[in-house]
């Protein structure tokens, strides 16, 4: 698969795993934010006609450790910025990291030169709200849940 190449070639230190479901693949690796490094997953694996599944559809980026920090008294984006809110444990949804309704990220794009640099601009974004409750790393954020036919 070209992603697993790809990611090899500009992100060595992500490891590539088989997934849980038939042709995934899952990635772990650290990424540096402003001032720490986070361990991330990286989910992704082949369409399927009949899948429902988010990492069939696109990939899945969550923070591993250090373990995300809800903030319910944020300016803006409480509890979580730019997440797609997954139960039962809300601190490892997926990141929302670009918009599908526009044609951001589409299959032909690589992993590693798309979702891997937006997942580093979300993790600083990320450590400024920490601080400051506010969320400076734009975008409107899509509900999956409301809209399944998304990517």
């Amino acid at each position: 698969m070209a992603q697993i190449k790809t990611m090899a070639l500009r992100w060595p230190n992500f490891k590539p795993e088989l997934g849980r479901y038939p042709q995934t693949v899952v990635w772990c690796g650290q990424l540096a934010g402003l001032e720490r490094a986070f361990t991330l997953s990286i989910e992704y694996g082949s369409p399927l006609a009949v899948s429902s599944l988010l990492c069939r559809k696109m990939p899945v980026v969550r923070v591993l450790f250090p373990r995300l920090v809800l903030n319910f008294a944020a300016e803006e984006e409480a509890p979580l910025p730019h997440v797609y809110f997954e139960d039962p444990d809300y601190i490892l949804s997926p990141l929302c990291l670009f918009d599908p309704r526009t044609g951001e990220w589409n299959r032909t794009m690589y992993i590693a030169d798309t979702i891997v640099p937006w997942a580093a601009r979300w993790l600083a974004c990320y450590e400024l709200w920490e601080t400051t409750g506010q969320w400076y790393g734009g975008g409107r954020h899509v509900d999956l849940k409301e809209n399944a036919d998304v990517a």
